[in-house]
């Protein structure tokens, strides 16, 4: 199910005059497969987040999915007080509307994309900006990861390591066009802490190498365009076969055999949602995907998302 969330907050300060700014942030799929925290891909699902700063705090109010959220555990609200506490900048008291289609706890990177926006309302109400440099070390450190930050902030397809001073290095590559997405989301939430306690803390060496092959392929079938390259450059042994039992049916969803126009597929994020790639038949390959959910009683929800390659939009309204 998509969430509709509505939430207003917030921050306790005073400030003179009032500004208004908005900002757009996509969702992401991330791994790819055998790209386990290693790359993302921006997708059009968006967060939207405006803040109004205001003469005197008003009173928190929420409505929606989320409206059990203290305002210290809102995503947005942490990250535009992170800021402002990491900057040494006086954050005004400020209202925030929120609007998102990001489905939670989907491996659809609505934690990221929250972090992103949070950052960006955080920097803008202040009259501040931050790098890029920056906005990737901070979000990273509030998500714990950069694939889906990364994404959400740079759009496109993002590659990118961590840096031994914690810095995020990361390279934003074209999409290829040709390429089409199918997403499949099981309605059983999962949440990104579970689907992580399932990772053993070590891997054998054969599986490394088996990864560190298949995402250097990856990488080089994007680029090349040599598609069929993609099933193989697309198996992982380091995270998804931990995770294909958390949810029913995932593990029959990601064993869908090869069919024509199917060139790979895989776990999105942490999932539970599913990624297929696809030249053709988009919906025969939803249908086949959503089949094992479905036959136990699990309703899912199918998209069709393009890639959204201008990621963290910021509009100044007054």
């Amino acid at each position: 199910m998509e969430s509709e969330i509505h939430a207003v907050e917030t921050i306790e300060r005073n400030v003179a005059c009032r500004t208004k700014v908005e900002v757009r942030v996509p969702a992401s799929t991330s791994n790819l497969g055998s790209g386990f925290d290693c790359c993302g891909l921006a997708l059009d699902l968006y967060l939207r987040a405006r803040a109004t700063t205001m003469e005197s705090a008003s009173r928190l109010r929420t409505r929606g999915e989320g409206a059990t959220l203290r305002a210290e555990e809102n995503l947005i609200h942490r990250a535009m007080r992170f800021v402002a506490e990491r900057r040494g900048w006086r954050l005004p008291p400020v209202r925030i509307a929120v609007h998102s289609r990001i489905p939670l706890a989907s491996g659809l990177g609505s934690s990221g994309a929250a972090i992103v926006a949070g950052l960006a309302l955080g920097a803008a109400v202040c009259g501040e900006s931050l790098s890029t440099a920056d906005f990737l070390r901070y979000a990273t450190e509030l998500e714990g990861h950069a694939d889906n930050v990364a994404a959400a902030l740079l759009g496109g397809w993002v590659v990118h390591c961590i840096t031994p001073d914690g810095n995020v290095a990361a390279v934003k590559r074209p999409w290829p066009s040709a390429l089409k997405l199918v997403v499949v989301t099981p309605d059983v939430p999962l949440e990104t802490k579970r689907a992580r306690a399932a990772l053993p803390d070590q891997v054998d060496r054969a599986d490394a190498v088996f990864n560190m092959q298949r995402i250097a392929l990856l990488c080089a079938a994007l680029e090349s365009g040599e598609y069929h390259l993609l099933w193989e450059a697309m198996r992982d042994r380091l995270h998804q076969p931990y995770r294909r039992s958390l949810v029913p049916g995932l593990d029959e969803a990601l064993d869908v055999p090869r069919v024509d126009g199917l060139l790979g597929i895989a776990l999105s994020g942490a999932g539970p949602s599913v990624i297929a790639l696809a030249e053709r038949r988009e919906r025969e390959i939803a249908e086949l995907i959503a089949r094992p959910f479905r036959r136990r009683g699990i309703k899912t929800n199918v998209r069709f998302p393009r890639v959204d390659d201008r990621g963290l939009v910021i509009r100044r309204l007054l």
